[in-house]
């Protein structure tokens, strides 16, 4: 009974070392996918606890992050079936115009080096703006820019195809390249191009 028990011990000891330097990005990533303090809780704690009783499944030497978010994300899945139905269809890229697009290129570049510092800076406005993106679309965007995991990460944590992971990117981008690249030549975040 001892050994159980120490046995048990030493496994809550090793899973809170490796999630405690995790925390901060899961509790942001669940805090954005819904965009309300309480389900976003609900989500990250259930997801806590099915990766602590999956623990033993967890295989050493590759990323716990990784695995961590996998959960995290299929939770959040889960408990929205509009979000996976949406996730998983692979709709036709939208046409956009395509001058328009390059001319605000470079502001919009400017946002994705450091999106989390202008994320930071933002209005309600813009941050609605964000949550205005299809969940699936908000869902990678995050993962990639913002939690910076690699297109094949992303294909296999949510369990989609590395085409559709990058679909979804690029239409979030679209859509947030308009108004972010506005947003920031307004706020002064970077010059206007008049200027």
């Amino acid at each position: 009974m001892t050994d159980t028990m120490s046995s048990h011990q030493e496994r809550h000891a090793e899973f809170m070392a490796l999630l405690e330097p995790e925390r901060d990005a899961l509790w942001r990533f669940s805090r954005r996918m819904s965009w309300d303090s309480s389900s976003a809780e609900d989500s990250l704690q259930d997801a806590i606890l099915v990766a602590f009783r999956k623990f033993d499944q967890f295989t050493p030497g590759t990323s716990f992050r990784a695995w961590l978010f996998r959960i995290l994300s299929n939770t959040i899945l889960n408990a929205n079936g509009q979000l996976r139905r949406s996730l998983n269809r692979q709709t036709l890229t939208e046409n956009m115009d395509l001058v328009s697009a390059l001319e605000k290129e470079d502001a919009y570049g400017r946002v994705l080096e450091d999106p989390e510092e202008l994320l930071e800076q933002v209005s309600e406005e813009v941050r609605r703006a964000v949550k205005a993106l299809a969940p699936a679309e908000r869902m990678v965007f995050l993962l990639r820019a913002v939690e910076g995991f690699a297109y094949k990460e992303i294909s296999a944590t949510l369990e989609i195809p590395m085409g559709t992971v990058m679909s979804h990117l690029f239409r979030a981008r679209a859509r947030l390249r308009e108004f972010l690249a506005e947003y920031a030549q307004e706020s002064g975040f970077v010059p206007s191009p008049s200027a």
